[in-house]
């Protein structure tokens, strides 16, 4: 089958552009035709044999470069010779659409004034009206219940015009350490102490994803049970700061997502007090890995977790009190060890294979409806 991608940026690095990366490669190993509309790629994507149609976008206004490829994926998805277009941002027409950042008007709330009024946020909102409303999409996926949810409440949506397709994940890469003896060794290796437990959070975007509530719990979590925590992402400077001075050497740093496996592979206990995600990535990664984790019932990922069984349910992520009791009870739990195995057993189905089928399906439904 023909089948055309669009989004802005087709990279290799990133949340949204990692998954649309793969997904773009696994297409292709199936045997399928790939048309890509963009404006920006990097020397990954340029090579894996996929038609790049290249969008010139304006390199100083973000908000600018937003519309004219709304505009311009527009004209070129009319000429693209392909069976089925799917799109991933802040565009409009396609067949089929994927929400993979969630819903924009159920997130902007949560962002300050001086954001949520700003004419970026302002013009992906209008443009999300337009994607759900103007008709000129067929069909809307999401990969998570909650997010479909979202999207009924705030557009008048026929549901059956929503499919959930569940995020895959990569289970043969992200898996325990081999045996306890190994893990012991690459804890060792990143600097952990061998009898305190480790926390683990990672992030891109500490704000949303709930930093400061875990840094307002962290000294009584460090008092009560001697935790090391561990952060993965850039730029927290400002969140640590908060800390007292002596609360610093018990946080160690890793600016680089590069070792994430390990970090997973390591840690004791994740932990994800995200205040909106459509469905976390690292939320699924870490369960494949064994690591239960304390979700946010804020991420679509909420659904995978049985609350007490392979993690626990935060409902608030902003209240640090309810944050520490639950880290507190967990570091204490001697089914810890257990409840990462559940973790990982839940996940072994979200495989690449069975995601790509989920797709198939959508690309037979709207060629049969042609």
């Amino acid at each position: 089958m023909k089948i055309g991608l669009i989004y802005q940026k087709f990279i290799s690095s990133g949340g949204m552009e990692a998954y649309l990366f793969r997904f773009a490669k696994e297409l292709i190993t199936a045997g399928h035709e790939l048309h890509v509309i963009t404006g920006q790629t990097d020397s990954a994507t340029e090579t894996i044999g996929a038609n790049i149609h290249p969008v010139q976008l304006p390199r100083h206004s973000s908000t600018r470069a937003l519309l004219k490829f709304e505009r311009e994926s527009r004209r070129c998805a009319n000429q693209l010779p392909v069976d089925v277009t799917i799109g991933f941002g802040r565009t409009t027409k396609h067949d089929l659409h994927r929400a993979g950042a969630g819903c924009h008007a159920a997130y902007i709330p949560l962002l300050n004034p001086f954001k949520r009024n700003g004419i970026k946020c302002q013009l992906e909102l209008k443009l999300e009206r337009a994607l759900y409303t103007s008709g000129r999409t067929r069909q809307f996926i999401v990969n998570s219940a909650l997010i479909g949810e979202q999207i009924m409440e705030h557009y008048d949506i026929n549901p059956d015009a929503i499919t959930i397709i569940h995020t895959a994940v990569d289970t043969e890469y992200f898996k325990p350490s081999e045996d306890d003896a190994s893990r012991q060794d690459l804890r060792a290796s990143l600097g952990a102490d061998h009898d305190k437990p480790v926390l683990l959070f990672v992030a891109r975007s500490h704000r949303r994803k709930g930093l400061a509530t875990l840094m307002a719990a962290w000294p009584e979590i460090h008092e009560l049970t001697g935790a090391q925590l561990w952060i993965a992402g850039p730029g927290i400077k400002r969140f640590i700061k908060s800390l007292p001075a002596k609360m610093h050497e018990t946080i160690t740093v890793f600016t680089g997502l590069e070792d994430i496996l390990h970090l997973y592979q390591s840690a004791d206990l994740f932990v994800h007090p995200t205040l909106y995600d459509a469905s976390a990535n690292t939320v699924l990664q870490s369960m494949a890995c064994g690591l239960p984790g304390i979700i946010s019932a804020a991420d679509g990922a909420r659904q995978f977790i049985d609350d007490g069984n392979n993690g626990w349910l935060l409902d608030d992520p902003r209240d640090h009190l309810s944050l520490t009791g639950l880290v507190v009870d967990a570091i204490n739990n001697p089914k810890l060890s257990a409840m990462g195995k559940n973790a990982r057993q839940r996940t072994l189905p979200l495989t690449w294979e069975a995601h790509l089928e989920e797709w198939k399906n959508q690309f037979e439904r709207i060629a049969q409806s042609r």
